[in-house]
């Protein structure tokens, strides 16, 4: 076993992770949001635009080929940082040739070209997470987990609002070289870290034996994992419904777009990192489980004001930006706990894949609890919508903390033979 990183060497290791993550919130933020409003600012059909939710798929499959990233990076979080650094070099040249694609004429081509660098940016995700877990030690990954949402918010909000506004000055080619730019810096920490190198964790008891041959199978064998996807589920469900309407909903109720998009930009911005940096400080002092039942304590409270609001009326403005304000402070809370009970989770034999697992399950929930909170308030209105996400939020309290207490509760190692099938 390797020793317990510098504090120099743990803050390489944090920046990086940082960096990486941001990474994939600036290609989240150009395709989620920036680019929808790219193209119809210039006349595209919505028809078209609909295509660009395709490329989320990867992020909803990446458990698929997880096993297959941990066995190439059989060789340690030494090896995960190489593949890392060469996954952030595709997505660089990848950038640079949007250069030679004008949005006008070259849609399907454009969309093409992003589908493989969403390929690119969920497997490196797979290789960072697995890297994560095998180098943060239990201490640091609440820490770690902030740079995880905060560099993943703050990634989507310069690909996304920020680069609109440069594209809407000065053009498509600046944009797409100002990404360029935001890549290279954010592969800075990347480079610095491995000049000094990586220290791995020891395994935890029970964790699969790191000579099995990471797979599903494995993974689906583990009891705590298991219980861990049910935690997400039952945690997520709410949280999932309601964020998919959460801005229409303002939209409805008399804000501007102009409002709506200074709420969900900057106000965003700043609520998701200070709650990300807020959960990750308090990680270090209290309990998992406590900080667990306190943020699904928190969402319920403000899914039932969500729904006195709606039944008496209410549509003043302060009042409403206020509490979706609060509710981006205790989604990104809520995050980077739930993130951090899944590192712990994870095994070090198969970090990747475990990972995988668990992060496509609250993937999952999104899809089917989003396209479900869209139709549910489209036919029966934000009074029901409000009903039934106080009711999902009601059965998280309750439930998903006596979950997570059956995750984490010792379980008997598993035989060699059984791990490797």
């Amino acid at each position: 076993m390797t020793a317990r990183p510098s504090a120099l060497a743990a803050g390489g290791l944090l920046a990086t992770l940082g960096g990486l993550y941001a990474t994939q919130g600036l290609l989240s933020g150009l395709v989620h949001e920036g680019l929808p409003v790219l193209l119809r600012a210039r006349g595209i059909g919505l028809e078209k635009i609909g295509l660009l939710s395709l490329l989320f798929l990867p992020s909803a499959l990446k458990f698929l080929w997880a096993p297959r990233m941990d066995r190439l990076c059989a060789g340690g979080p030494a090896q995960r940082l190489r593949w890392a650094g060469r996954f952030q070099l595709l997505l660089l040249g990848g950038v640079l040739a949007l250069l030679l694609l004008p949005l006008e004429t070259a849609l399907l081509a454009v969309i093409g070209l992003l589908l493989a660098l969403m390929l690119v940016s969920v497997t490196q995700d797979i290789v960072t997470d697995g890297m994560a877990v095998q180098t943060l030690s239990a201490p640091q990954r609440g820490l770690g987990n902030s740079m995880q949402i905060g560099g993943s918010y703050l990634g989507y909000i310069l690909g996304g609002g920020l680069l609109v506004t440069l594209v809407g000055y000065s053009g498509w080619r600046e944009g797409v070289l100002y990404l360029a730019l935001l890549l290279g810096l954010c592969s800075l920490p990347l480079l610095w870290l491995r000049q000094r190198g990586l220290a791995a964790q020891a395994p935890a008891d029970g964790a699969p034996s790191p000579a099995a041959r990471p797979s599903l199978r494995a993974a689906w064998g583990r009891t705590p994992l298991r219980w861990g996807m049910a935690t997400i589920v039952l945690s997520q469900a709410a949280l999932r419904w309601f964020s998919a309407i959460m801005l229409t909903y303002l939209v409805d109720r008399g804000f501007a777009v102009a409002e709506v998009g200074l709420l969900s930009g900057g106000g965003v911005a700043l609520a998701g990192v200070g709650g990300a940096l807020l959960a990750g400080l308090l990680l270090k002092r209290i309990a998992r489980h406590t900080l667990l039942t306190a943020s699904l304590a928190t969402h319920l409270l403000l899914q039932l004001d969500y729904f006195l609001i709606e039944g008496q009326g209410w549509q003043a403005k302060p009042v409403l930006a206020g509490i979706f304000l609060c509710f981006c402070v205790a989604m990104s809370f809520g995050f980077v706990v739930l993130y951090t009970i899944m590192m712990d989770l994870a095994s070090p034999a198969q970090a990747g894949t475990d990972f995988s697992l668990l992060q496509c399950a609250d993937a999952w929930c999104a899809l089917v609890f989003g396209l479900t909170a869209g139709t549910v308030t489209a036919r029966w209105g934000y009074g029901v919508s409000f009903t039934l996400t106080s009711g999902l939020a009601l059965a998280g309290l309750l439930l998903a903390p006596r979950l997570y207490r059956r995750a984490v509760a010792p379980e008997p190692a598993a035989p060699l033979a059984a791990q490797a099938a």
